[in-house]
């Protein structure tokens, strides 16, 4: 007798879960509601994510950073004072310039960029950078995915390749690419390349690429030329043999070989790769790396006249690589070059009067720095400061301070908080507004649990009359409500999830079907949106989906409790 309340309460749920479909509509609402807020959530709060993970990767914990263009003295006593610290240490304090100019690639696109200047040997010490290279970072992830990929049929020739590519961990650097590579549509059937010669060249099928290894001799090119009278095999060679000696591509610059011109680093944008209808990236070209580039920027001293009337320098480069931090506005307009040649053309190197004496001493915009992990990041940040304040008042009673640039320290939440200060209201106010929607699946389920228990008044009336007890009743429907919750949010869980996790293929296709862009990178500053969900936050959206289930059905479930089963039993 013990059990037989729970039995009956829990077989008038089931059943009306099965028979009374007018509560099915609660149910959906449940799930559409439950998944509307996961995918708000999820992509706003992913974004958010996004923005942290990706400014505090491109950056240090710490910065200090110069309150004008012309930059600030004595950071390389700076650099020591800041290493000498324990939440620091030894190679962790970085820095770098950061100035605009304008850039010409082959004399065939000129705009404005930013320009990065990096000590690319301690950067990667400091931020993430260097993991957002292609050539010396990303094409080894993509060979191990085609060694890993059982469709692709490679040769073993592509094999070694690829795996060629995964064993080089060589660190970044500027220098400079010295395999010519050429995109052709096909290489001619029954071409065999010389035993002579094969170490030096190799075909991709899969990708259709031709690759020559250092600089090509008259008498290969004739060797390759022979075998095949196929006229674009022949304009492909001749092309790989251009391509594979700087000499033969542009004259001397500024008394310059192009041989030792040193590298650029482009944003994926700057050197047009995007993606395409698909998703894909598209646009990045082997010979990219054979494209002479002159970059032009204009040296501001401290006291922030700059001279006009001589000529800016213009500095030519070669383009050894290109940089997908995934964040639009680096990605699209940012440059990187060596820190040392970017000083030298700014003239922000030790400037000298004609006495000897130090007119400017050298200089930067910012250095980056990263914290020891267990440190406390606020606390660091006022010990860079009295690090770098304590040079500059030893410089200042020394008199050899000369020309004094401000600078300002912050944590990298400081530098950026206008961005996620931003990002965080917006997130605030958009689960604001859908929570206010949502409500309206709580009315829901009052209004269609109280049809309900108007509608089965008598069943009520024969239940008490038979011995159940008015918190048995209530529970019946409260039961009711929990198990519409709970299916509902289950079910609005699964939805999301699917949603969220195929958002950007989604994306895509109403691209393709109906020419809809409703994620421009140019707005959110990310060329993917969010596809990841967070736990906490998913728990706590399903409890409160659940919660509002049981409450919709709280006033219905009071009012079948308090009926008589005589007044009940009366009910027509």
């Amino acid at each position: 007798m013990l059990q037989e309340p729970r039995m009956y309460k829990l077989l008038l749920i089931l059943r009306y879960l099965r028979k009374r479909r007018i509560a099915w509509v609660s149910l959906i609402a449940v799930t559409l509601c439950t998944a509307l807020m996961l995918v708000v959530i999820s992509v706003m709060g992913g974004w958010l994510r996004m923005f942290r993970l990706s400014f505090h990767g491109l950056s240090g914990d710490v910065l200090v950073q110069s309150t004008s263009m012309s930059g600030f003295p004595n950071y390389d006593e700076m650099v020591k004072a800041i290493e000498a610290l324990p939440s620091v240490g030894v190679g962790n304090a970085v820095p770098v310039i950061k100035t605009f100019g304008l850039i010409n690639l082959n004399n065939r696109i000129t705009e404005g960029v930013q320009v990065l200047g990096y000590p690319v040997d301690k950067i990667g010490h400091v931020n993430e950078w260097p993991e957002s290279l292609y050539r010396q970072n990303l094409a080894r992830t993509e060979a191990a995915e085609k060694l890993a990929n059982p469709d692709l049929k490679l040769t073993s020739e592509d094999k070694a390749y690829y795996q060629k590519l995964m064993a080089d961990q060589s660190p970044p650097s500027f220098d400079l690419v010295r395999d010519a590579g050429l995109r052709i549509e096909k290489l001619p059937e029954g071409v065999v390349f010389p035993d002579a010669i094969k170490l030096k060249i190799r075909y991709v099928p899969n990708e259709n690429l031709l690759i020559w290894q250092g600089e090509m001799s008259d008498e290969e090119r004739d060797q390759l030329l022979v075998l095949s009278n196929d006229p674009g095999y022949h304009s492909d060679i001749r092309e790989l043999y251009r391509l594979s000696d700087f000499r033969r591509m542009v004259p001397k610059v500024r008394g310059a070989d192009p041989r030792n011109w040193p590298g650029i680093i482009l944003g994926e944008g700057v050197a047009r790769i995007h993606k395409g209808k698909d998703g894909k990236l598209t646009g990045r070209d082997p010979t990219l790396t054979r494209v002479p580039v002159t970059l032009t920027v204009l040296g501001i001293p401290p006291e922030g006249r700059a001279d006009m009337t001589a000529p800016p320098p213009a500095r030519p480069y070669w383009i050894v690589d290109d940089s997908r931090t995934k964040v639009y506005q680096y990605d699209s307009q940012t440059v990187y070059v060596p820190f040392d040649k970017l000083q030298e053309d700014l003239g922000m190197t030790e400037q000298k009067n004609e006495d000897g004496s130090v007119l400017y001493g050298p200089r930067a915009s910012e250095i980056d720095i990263r914290i020891k992990p267990n440190f406390d990041l606020n606390k660091t940040k006022e010990e860079i400061e009295r690090a770098c304040d304590g040079v500059v008042q030893t410089k200042f009673r020394s008199g050899t301070l000369g020309s004094y640039g401000g600078y300002s320290v912050q944590t990298w939440e400081e530098s950026n908080r206008v961005w996620l200060h931003a990002i965080e209201n917006e997130k605030i106010l958009v689960m604001f507004l859908f929570g206010l929607i949502s409500i309206v699946a709580v009315f829901l389920i009052f209004c269609i649990f109280y049809m309900i228990v108007v509608e089965k008044t008598r069943d009520i009336g024969i239940i008490k009359s038979v011995g159940a007890t008015s918190g048995g009743v209530a529970g019946i429907f409260l039961g009711y409500g929990l198990a519409i919750g709970i299916v509902g949010a289950g079910m609005g869980l699964l939805l999301a999830y699917l949603i969220v996790h195929h958002i950007n293929e989604l994306h895509s296709w109403l691209g393709r079907a109906f020419k809809v862009v409703i994620w421009d990178p140019q707005v959110y500053a990310f060329d993917t949106i969010p596809n990841t969900m967070d736990g906490k936050e998913v728990t706590v959206i399903v409890i409160v989906a659940v919660l509002s289930a049981v409450l919709g059905a709280l006033v219905p479930a009071i009012r079948a409790a308090r009926l008589h089963p005589v007044e009940a039993l009366r009910w027509e």
